[in-house]
């Protein structure tokens, strides 16, 4: 697998399947040129943009080869390693600074969880794909235009209507009731969208990886369980538990040089359940052994040859190419993307 390409900036990718492809968007009223300019200054830099739906544009493999040299996959390549940064050597418990604008992003996500309590379970012959997540999503996206508007300050409110989607859309699909990386990818879009547009900054990059990012994951998690959702595509969607992908990439940059704590230390249960709260990968692997019945080599083979890696700078290096390699870089996967005027196909 070749390395990720260096250089700086932050993109998005979102999974919204209700989403208008590009026939769509020629007969809708709020293309680029009808939606009304939006002036922002970010770190000194003004920029514009003409706020509207995302769409779908990735429609074959030359799309993909021209999005991968676009500023906008190079901008998400790099929120995405700004965010693998910002967790090493860093517990989740820590001491980390919150901005009052991360805490607003937090509460859309305990929203998100006080829905499930809502909406409870049916019952039906299907052990998987509980029908009620179906439910939930419905309800889910008719709250999150309305969060995430209140949620913008005034100047940046009209970018409700492109933001929405990706918060939407980040926690599985309504019709298949599955989740996989895709829909954890389309929520890094969200966040680094409104980085891009300077609701967060730099320093805010702690608290996104170590406290927003892991009150997504509880939400996903309890999406998962409730709902018994199916993962998405071959293996999940390269997902290393059925679902997830990057709680064990940032996992594994937290437990970087850490003192006594290396990876085949996953197979040491007693090591596993005291830190899961604390380290991203300590929780995944946790998850998986109340999920999935027998040893991890049984159950997660990669996993358990990655533990065999002398350390946690190895570990994460390789899990940073795969994630370009096999997330990022493949079209089964980014042609459910989506664009709009903060990030664009090329």
């Amino acid at each position: 697998m070749k390395s990720p390409p260096a250089s700086p900036g932050l993109v998005r990718a979102p999974w919204a399947e209700p989403a208008m492809d590009v026939a769509d968007l020629a007969e809708s009223s709020l293309g680029d040129a009808d939606a009304p300019a939006v002036e922002v200054v970010v770190d000194g830099v003004k920029k514009e943009f003409r706020f509207r739906p995302p769409v779908k544009s990735i429609k074959t493999p030359g799309d993909l080869t021209a999005f991968k040299a676009s500023e906008s996959y190079a901008a998400l390549r790099d929120f995405v390693l700004a965010l693998n940064n910002a967790c090493k050597g860093k517990k989740i418990s820590g001491d980390v600074a919150v901005s009052e604008r991360c805490e607003s992003i937090i509460f859309l996500l305990k929203k998100a969880s006080t829905l499930i309590d809502d909406i409870p379970p049916i019952e039906q012959p299907m052990r998987y794909g509980n029908k009620a997540f179906r439910q939930w999503m419905d309800t889910w996206g008719e709250e999150v235009p309305k969060l995430v508007e209140k949620m913008l300050p005034k100047p940046l409110k009209p970018a409700a209507v492109e933001l929405a989607p990706y918060l939407a859309h980040s926690f599985g699909n309504k019709e298949r009731i599955d989740y996989g990386t895709g829909h954890e990818h389309t929520f890094v879009t969200f966040i680094a969208a409104l980085a891009h547009m300077g609701f967060v900054q730099a320093s805010d990059m702690e608290a996104i990886a170590l406290r927003v990012f892991w009150e997504y994951l509880k939400v996903a998690r309890k999406l998962q369980l409730t709902y018994r959702l199916e993962p998405a595509g071959s293996h999940g969607c390269w997902s290393l538990d059925d679902y997830q992908f990057l709680p064990f990439m940032w996992g594994s940059a937290q437990l970087v040089d850490h003192p006594t704590i290396m990876p085949n230390h996953i197979h040491d249960m007693f090591v596993v359940k005291q830190g899961a709260d604390d380290w991203y990968y300590l929780h995944c692997i946790k998850f998986i052994h109340e999920v999935k019945s027998g040893q991890l080599a049984e159950n997660s083979p990669m996993l358990n040859d990655i533990s065999a890696c002398p350390s946690w700078q190895r570990v994460n290096s390789g899990m940073l190419k795969m994630y370009f390699a096999e997330v990022m870089d493949k079209f089964p996967v980014i042609q459910h993307m989506m664009f709009g005027s903060i990030f664009k196909p090329k």
